[in-house]
């Protein structure tokens, strides 16, 4: 009767606990490497890393929950989450239809693109009509993400392509391969400073074109939603968020 009653108040302790309610592990689909946003373990008993992933990470981790990342190309995160795959989807805009009906965080990091061209050419780039004829080289699906105006020019330039490996838009930049490169500063200057062989010392010119893009998850649960935002306003308030992109970036 004891060993009854022992087993019944544990089995009323389990359900009725907030605490054990709350799923212990959240499992979102992010994109691939992006450094030093996502950076994708390269072995099965390495940790994910780079600072938007840590981010996360730790604001999980305020609240008692664990994140497993599933990496997909970013078409795919989406449809993942509009298939019920799983908990959450990163890097996503309110108006996304793959996410409509879903709990939707505050905006919880940014990327600012720019177009970058070498100091010493002196170009004139104060709009984005200023890089007809010019060679651009973008990141891939670039011509989408900057409105109707860039996707003409991308379209109608002759000299404009775009490269998935960012290592190599960078590389054929300082190679004067290309006069203007579109991409986020943050990246830009994380894979400089790691790209060997090629002469990367070159004073630069950011001509600001585009505005910041800000990014939110978007979660199929409320209440994992509510415990994100949370631990997001602890982390800024802290100072740990921003002390974990200064980590990233002195590298």
């Amino acid at each position: 009767m004891n060993l009854l009653r022992t087993v019944t108040s544990f089995l009323l302790i389990f359900f009725l606990s907030p605490s054990l309610v709350l799923c212990a592990q959240v499992k979102l689909s992010v994109g691939l490497t992006i450094a030093p946003y996502v950076i994708k373990a390269k072995n099965t008993n390495e940790k994910d890393s780079g600072f938007e992933l840590d981010i996360i990470r730790e604001i999980f981790a305020l609240e008692g929950y664990e994140v497993q990342f599933i990496h997909q190309p970013l078409e795919r995160t989406k449809i993942s989450f509009k298939q019920k795959l799983v908990d959450g989807v990163t890097a996503i805009k309110k108006h996304y239809p793959e996410i409509q009906g879903s709990f939707v965080s505050d905006e919880y990091i940014t990327y600012h693109n720019f177009a970058i061209s070498l100091t010493a050419q002196n170009l004139k780039i104060d709009s984005i009509a200023d890089l007809n004829n010019k060679r651009v080289i973008g990141f891939q699906q670039a011509k989408f993400a900057f409105g109707k105006e860039f996707e003409s020019m991308a379209k109608q330039n002759l000299g404009y392509k775009e490269i998935a490996d960012q290592k190599n838009q960078i590389g054929m930049f300082f190679l004067k391969r290309a006069d203007v490169i579109v991409l986020d500063q943050r990246i830009f200057k994380y894979i400089r400073s790691r790209l060997k062989n090629i002469p990367t010392e070159q004073e630069v010119t950011f001509h600001k074109l585009f505005a910041p893009s800000v990014f939110r998850i978007a979660f199929r649960d409320r209440k994992i939603r509510d415990v994100f935002n949370q631990g997001l306003r602890e982390l800024r308030s802290s100072g740990r968020y921003e002390e974990i992109i200064r980590v990233y970036m002195k590298e």
